[in-house]
């Protein structure tokens, strides 16, 4: 298995790639605001460089919940540019968080090598058009939000385009468990790339964590992340800073206030932690907005993954 875009090529089984986030946006969850500015995103996109990250993913609008829509023109606008001035001074995949086919036909324009979609091309019907004009690469996300609209999970979600599926299916959804639905839905996401003849290789697929879904159902799909590969697929993982995370911290008394600076740093150690169980899963790209937490965790996990190939060092007393 592997994943090829813009004459790149990951393959299975190999370390698990830092991917580093980037929202020029205002309201992120995370880090909202934080680089709306061109020069500090250009100086954080930099940061992420220095940090050893493999792809950088950028993202103009935020899909959190309680977010709002952002216009087309505008998260061109936010988004553009700052691809743009990235391809010119490094050689770095960036990947465009976008479900809108108009903002990635155009970042696609400026130097974007990736897809990041997250409605799984269900929110927007145009994009596989997109990606059969180009040759980039696609991260498929399974958008439970979409499969599941009346879940209580899913209701504090914005909506994402108009919804492809009729109510009889969306009913037989609300009776599936979550491994059921996830395989189900990316099933039917799949169907439309094979009818604009998109190669397999140029897909990796994302579970959707944080995406309109229980405590229990994070788990399970990070648990199962191997269902991905055995559906002949390279899997992505966007576990940073999420919610569940923050509750399991607060459950075992563990410092989670993100207005703290302990509870902040809490909650980038607890992603450190699915790194490591997404790199010893053989995950391909981990989502991270810290970078060093995980690059740590991946780079240890895979020692001990592939420890047949570490060199025999023999060491000292100490001093």
């Amino acid at each position: 298995m592997k994943f090829s875009f813009n004459e790149k090529e990951v393959n299975f089984g190999e370390k698990t790639k830092i991917c580093g986030i980037l929202n020029v946006t205002k309201d992120s969850f995370s880090d909202g605001g934080k680089f709306y500015r061109f020069e500090d995103a250009l100086n954080h996109a930099k940061e992420l460089i220095d940090s050893g990250v493999y792809m950088i993913d950028i993202g103009g609008e935020s899909t959190r919940p309680g977010s709002t829509y952002v216009e087309i023109k505008d998260e061109i606008e936010k988004t553009a540019p700052i691809i743009r001035e990235i391809k010119k001074r490094w050689d770095i995949p960036i990947s465009i968080d976008t479900w809108k086919s108009e903002v990635a036909k155009e970042a696609i324009k400026e130097g974007a090598d990736v897809i990041n979609d997250i409605t799984g091309l269900l929110g927007d019907e145009k994009m596989p058009e997109v990606l059969k004009e180009s040759r980039a690469g696609l991260i498929l996300m399974f958008n439970p939000v979409i499969a599941r609209p009346s879940h209580e999970s899913a209701k504090i979600f914005p909506k994402f385009g108009k919804n492809p599926f009729t109510k009889e299916e969306l009913e037989k959804f609300t009776k599936m468990d979550i491994i059921e639905l996830e395989k189900t839905y990316f099933k039917y996401a799949l169907n439309r790339l094979e009818k604009f003849n998109i190669q397999k290789e140029r897909v990796v697929l994302d579970p959707g964590i944080g995406f309109g879904l229980t405590k229990k159902e994070n788990l399970l799909l990070i648990k199962n992340i191997d269902i991905i590969h055995k559906m002949g697929y390279l899997s992505y993982l966007g576990v940073s800073r999420k919610r569940f995370v923050q509750n399991i911290l607060g459950e075992n008394n563990i410092e989670n206030n993100v207005e703290t600076e302990e509870g902040y740093k809490n909650r980038d150690i607890a992603t450190s932690v699915l790194s490591t169980i997404g790199q010893m899963s053989s995950v391909s790209f981990i989502r991270v907005h810290s970078v060093l937490e995980s690059k740590i965790a991946v780079e240890v996990s895979n020692a001990v993954r592939m420890a047949e190939k570490e060199e025999d060092i023999n060491f000292g007393a100490y001093r």
